[in-house]
């Protein structure tokens, strides 16, 4: 089995729908680099099946079934971000929860307050997988007209995957159709028609 002892070049962490995780690893570089040169972020969670082929073993997951998936490797450069934004990097949750000020409610920015399209802005994104396990974002770009902020939440989220850059070096890949619940602090000033007046503790 590989020796999980020495570093290695790339980790990929598999978070699965239930909850499991199942860690993969990759010491050559040239071979991690195929892996890199081959991914299609975008179609990834379409295929039929997620394939490791490893020196004693073969694995699949069905995508239907991965949450998450993590490229651990301090070389790996984060592709564009979705939606105009200028960076997307995961937290920790006691991190979150500082940033974005869920323990200080005096820090706690509410959601109307005034923007000046062009500024730039920071927002806190909290995302519930089906797993029961959350994902804290911290997402960064530039101010748009109120009527667009809503949209450029909804076409965030809208798609098959979100990535983020990941604390440690490398990306991590969220399938959006595990996805139950996500929570923005704080929300954009223009709600939603449908939208139910209430506050969440």
């Amino acid at each position: 089995m590989a020796n999980t002892e020495i570093a290695s070049y790339l980790e990929l962490r598999f978070l699965l729908s239930d909850g499991a995780v199942e860690h993969f690893y990759q010491d050559n570089e040239a071979a991690a680099k195929r892996i890199f040169e081959h991914l299609r972020p975008g179609q990834l969670f379409k295929q039929s099946r997620i394939m490791l082929a490893g020196t004693y073993s073969m694995t699949a997951f069905l995508p239907a079934h991965v949450s998450k998936i993590d490229f651990v490797c301090a070389d790996l450069v984060c592709w564009d971000f979705p939606a105009g934004l200028s960076d997307i990097v995961e937290l920790s949750e006691p991190q979150f929860r500082e940033q974005a000020g869920l323990d200080d409610r005096e820090r706690l920015e509410k959601r109307g307050q005034a923007r000046v399209p062009g500024d730039s802005f920071v927002a806190f994104l909290d995302l519930e997988m089906r797993s029961a396990k959350h994902v804290f974002l911290m997402i960064e770009g530039a101010v748009e007209l109120p009527a667009e902020r809503f949209n450029r939440l909804q076409l965030l989220l809208s798609g098959t995957n979100l990535h983020a850059r990941l604390p440690e070096g490398g990306v991590g890949l969220l399938n959006l159709a595990n996805l139950v619940r996500f929570t923005v602090y704080p929300g954009p000033s223009e709600s939603p028609t449908d939208a139910w007046p209430a506050h969440h503790r």
